[in-house]
């Protein structure tokens, strides 16, 4: 099956502003997922004052999340691999927003629970829909350039569920609801996301080669409309060959990829997780008020944003595997200081350093996880490793609980920093080099002929 030729098309057309709106639709869904991560961590201190539960309990409720998030992951990966990108993505983000909806009226712990599980689905499965959906749908020279700026627009949703978070947590005991109806609002993205074109490189390794040959067309034509130039697409292909089972990520080929990934993303889920989704109680429970407590949050995560804008310029000019371990260094030492840090001022220089470095960090893993899998399972293979981390961190919630209770508050911070010393040192051992690659030539390479040679789409049987 001739989807190098698909890859070729979509790497030859120039950035334009075609690209740039999928990058703000692409950053909807993504906004209400760092909605997600931080409505819980803002409500937790309200929850334990109002209705009276222990921090135990809150360990329960994040783990709910997460158990959400890994099959989410797990089987959201599988189901956007048959279903197609698109139809996916809208799915996923109105379950997410339903679920967010339902956190808001709960009665008590056993529906919270459950409507947590239902958010976390949606949202983690939404997440590497949209992270294979960038892979396959910008060119290979600048993907981790658009990925980087989708993240900026998705990261200034931190700093805002913050403010409101602060705004509306403390004015009554049902003052926390509120921050779940404003993480629902991603409702509405089914309605615009038509705008969006079905990945052509999905459409054909589905053997809809009709479908994909119409989406090119159509981005061809736009991308000229737009006063640009197309070059002769630079093909590298192979024979055709049968769908990617599922166990290809295991094989030979995929196998030391699938499983440094895995380690990836449990360690950053340990690390960052860690952090965004208990460091307002963690505050509380050292003796700060709600009001500051939040307050402080909000000050750490208004460099969320910006942690994401550090990442736009080296995403494509150095090779992300170095920047991922560099910056997992960087986090793990101020996570540190952070820990060690008992005066207002550290505490919020310190964190502001955390926050804004994991989102970098997040940035630039998002654009390399998805490069190192074959279309046919890209995305189950993205949501395995994605989901390890977050089944990981279902236990996570209880040892940090734990280290608390019995070893204090710098301790928790110094495990937190040891998982992001591991994060660095298996992404420079293990981790493939990615950066510029085209997605294809990231799996053995093959010779490279010309275009014109090809076999038209349309003439390839169906599958």
């Amino acid at each position: 099956m001739n989807d190098s030729l698909v890859a070729a098309r979509v790497d030859r057309l120039p950035n334009s502003r075609m690209h740039r709106e999928w990058m703000f639709l692409f950053a909807i869904p993504l906004f209400f997922d760092s909605c997600d991560i931080n409505t819980f961590a803002s409500a937790a201190p309200a929850l334990i004052r109002h209705w009276h539960i222990a921090i135990n309990e809150i360990a329960l409720i994040t783990s709910a999340s997460f158990i959400g998030m890994f099959f989410g992951a797990t089987l959201g990966g599988l189901l956007s691999d048959r279903l197609g990108r698109k139809r996916s993505l809208m799915l996923f983000v109105l379950i997410s927003s339903l679920g967010s909806l339902a956190t808001a009226v709960v009665p008590s712990v056993p529906y919270l629970f459950a409507a947590r599980v239902v958010t976390g689905f949606g949202i983690s499965a939404g997440m590497v829909t949209v992270m294979t959906y960038i892979a396959e749908l910008f060119p290979a020279r600048s993907r981790g350039t658009w990925q980087s700026w989708a993240m900026v627009i998705n990261l200034c949703a931190i700093p805002l569920t913050n403010f409101v978070a602060r705004l509306l947590v403390p004015f009554g005991p049902d003052g926390w609801r509120w921050v779940f109806v404003w993480g629902a609002l991603g409702i509405a993205f089914p309605l615009i996301a038509k705008r969006l074109p079905e990945s052509p490189r999905w459409s054909a390794r589905a053997g809809r080669f009709d479908e994909a040959e119409a989406a090119l067309s159509a981005m061809e034509a736009r991308s000229v409309a737009e006063g640009n130039v197309l070059s002769s697409p630079e093909v590298v292909v192979r024979p055709p060959e049968a769908r990617e089972p599922w166990m290809t990520m295991f094989n030979s080929v995929y196998r030391r990829r699938t499983l440094t990934l895995c380690a990836i993303w449990l360690l950053q889920t340990i690390g960052f997780y860690g952090f965004e989704a208990w460091v307002p109680t963690l505050l509380v429970h050292h003796g700060i008020t709600i009001a500051r407590s939040l307050t402080y949050f909000t000050l750490i995560n208004v460099g969320a944003p910006l942690g994401a804008l550090l990442a736009v310029y080296p995403a494509d000019r150095f090779e992300r595997k170095h920047l991922i371990a560099l910056v997992a260094l960087l986090i793990a030492g101020f996570g540190l200081l952070y820990g060690l840090s008992f005066t207002p001022v550290l505490i919020v220089t310190f964190g502001f350093a955390v926050g804004m470095l994991t989102q970098t960090f997040a940035t630039l893993l998002y654009s390399y996880t998805p490069e190192q899998f074959p279309t046919g399972v890209r995305n189950s293979a993205t949501g395995l490793t994605y989901g390890a981390g977050r089944i990981a961190n279902v236990a996570n919630a209880f040892v940090i609980a734990a280290i608390y209770t019995n070893y204090g508050y710098v301790t928790v911070f110094m495990y937190i920093a040891g998982a992001w010393f591991l994060t660095a040192l298996i992404t420079l051992v293990f981790g493939p080099r990615t950066t510029g690659r085209s997605l294809e030539t990231l799996n053995p390479v093959v010779d490279e002929v010309d275009a014109a040679s090809l076999t038209p789409l349309a003439e390839y049987p169906r599958r």
